[in-house]
């Protein structure tokens, strides 16, 4: 787990990045903070201790992680804590794949796809944080 040291997380909204690829989690994590916002990053397996404390406004999920869970299995362990958690969901799965269906993980949750733009990151995560229900992101 990493945390944000630009400034106390308390005072900033935080995004977790749900991530096992360090490099891609890092690249991620900057792109966050540049969007304005505090980020923890975790690999998954630590995901509910990840999030204590903290502020939490959205969060960014590969859905294909090398530990045991998955990303949509973590993703509904996380909206059971926090309903109607904004998610982000990174995939290299194709959007016609059965494995890249969203459907049935609630809302608001956007897709991106790999390779990740990261400009393109800061604007759908703003989008899914500021959606109610997440239809057309």
């Amino acid at each position: 787990m990493s945390t944000s040291d630009s400034g106390p997380e308390k005072a900033r909204r935080v995004v977790l990045i749900v991530e096992d690829e360090a490099l891609l989690a890092l690249e991620l994590e900057d792109a966050v903070h540049r969007a304005g916002f505090a980020a923890r990053i975790s690999t998954g397996a630590d995901v509910l201790d990840a999030i204590g404390g903290c502020d939490l406004v959205a969060a960014v999920v590969e859905l294909k992680l090398a530990a045991a869970t998955d990303g949509r299995s973590l993703i509904r362990r996380l909206r059971s804590v926090q309903p109607g958690l904004p998610v982000l969901v990174v995939t290299g799965y194709a959007r016609s794949s059965a494995q890249a269906d969203l459907r049935g993980l609630g809302g608001p949750t956007a897709r991106l796809e790999k390779p990740v733009n990261l400009a393109e990151l800061a604007c759908k995560l703003r989008c899914v944080i500021g959606s109610h229900d997440g239809i057309g992101l």
